[in-house]
This record gives structure tokens, sequence and C-alpha cells, in this order.
């Protein structure tokens, strides 16, 4: 079931992103997840059940780009996997397996914390830029989803729903940055979401019409620049 449900998403996502929501009906989803109607219908209700699942799915996949960069990578599993502290000092914001790690593991012997809350914001917004890059039509989709939903008589919650999302998982990774840096927000986090938000709006747009990385990467600097002017001096 669930295999099936996720396969549906995909197709939906990929419809989406090259034909628009109102060409999004069942019978193209179906299509092109290889599945029958029958089958969509037995994973989801009806569409809108679908679209709803798009925005959890989406808001989901850039909550856990956005938090990437605090935590480490994931390791292989085996009892040389120790947990991880994020405490003040470098010696606590690290991971180590114990002993010397395998030459071709692909597991790091190490993992840190950037040192600078600047730096894991960029980081984490880094993250982001990078998931548009390696999946640009997942993030198209999500705006056309928006702004379909927004002009669409009785779809209006969808747009909301989504931006709601978005202030929360901004929100969520301000407070979690500065708890893991041990700083302070002289501003609400709650009050720089929306700030984020917009700043992640113009990048993915930026990139998305133009594919330039490097402008890309200035808005990210200026949106760090911007949210550190928004701590509590030391």
């Amino acid at each position: 079931m669930e295999t099936r449900r996720d396969l549906l998403v995909q197709a939906a996502f990929r419809v989406i992103a090259e034909h628009g929501v109102e060409a999004a009906t069942t019978r193209r989803i179906s299509a092109a997840a290889s599945m029958s109607l029958a089958s969509f219908h037995y994973a989801f209700e009806s569409r809108d059940e679908l679209l709803a699942e798009l925005v959890a799915r989406g808001t989901s996949d850039e909550l856990a780009t956005f938090i990437a960069p605090l935590s480490p990578p994931s390791p292989s599993p085996g009892p040389d996997s120790g947990p991880v502290d994020l405490g003040p000092d470098d010696s606590e914001r690290r991971t180590e397996g114990a002993g010397t790690e395998g030459a071709g593991t692909g597991q790091p012997a190490e993992w840190v914390l950037p040192a600078d809350i600047g730096d894991l914001l960029k980081a984490g917004l880094m993250s982001y830029l990078e998931s548009i890059i390696a999946d640009p039509g997942r993030e198209s989709a999500m705006i056309t989803l928006a702004q379909y939903a927004r002009r669409t008589k009785g779809l209006e919650h969808f747009a909301q729903r989504l931006y709601d999302r978005y202030y929360e998982i901004a929100q969520t990774t301000l407070e979690a940055a500065a708890e893991a840096m041990h700083v302070q927000w002289a501003t609400p986090p709650s009050h720089l979401a929306p700030l984020v938000v917009a700043a992640t709006d113009g990048l993915t747009l930026a990139y998305l019409s133009t594919g330039n990385r490097e402008i890309a990467e200035r808005i990210i600097d200026a949106t760090v620049t911007m949210l550190r002017s928004h701590l509590v001096s030391p």
C-alpha cells in the first residue's frame, strides 16, 4: 500500500512539473505511475487527498534538507556507531567510531558541527539549494501547486497549508540551530521565519528560471548576513 502511494506521489510530482496541476488528473497520474485507475483509488480516495499528500511529502523533504547539517551522515549499521552529542565544545560536537574506519567503507571517521551559527545556517540553505539542483522538477511542482491552489476556488486551503508548513520549517530550523550552537535570537524565530521563506522563495525561483548557481549562493550569503544581525550580541 505504501509503495503504491509513494509511486503515485512521485508520478504526481512529475506530471505537475511537466504539465501543470490542471493536467494532473487521476488518470494521467495513474498512467505515469504505470498503474490502473482502480489502483489509484485503492491508494487515495480522491485527487484532493493526493494533492494534500504532495504538500505533506514535499515539505517533509524540505525540512530534512534544512536540518541535515545538524546531524551526522547516517552510518552503516554496526556496533561502532556512536551517539551524537551537540555540546558546546568541539570535542562534544562530533561523533567518532571506535577505532579507525576501514578504507573504502564510505563512512567518515569524524563529523563535526560548524563552529559558527552563520556557517551552520549557510550549510542548511546550501543543502536546500543542492536539493533543488538535484530534483528541480519537485520544487517546480510545489510552486505550481501553490499558485494553482491560490487561484482555484475551494483549494485556497492548500496554499495556506503549504506556507504555514514552510513557516514552521523555517522556525524549527532557526530554533534547532540556535540550540545546537548555544546562542540566542534577539528576534523571535517565529518573526524571522517568513523572512527566511521569502528568501528561499526568491532563491528557488531564481535558480529554476536561470540555473545560475552563483546568484543562488549570493542570495544565501545575504540571507545568512541578515539572520546574523538578529542574534543576541555575546
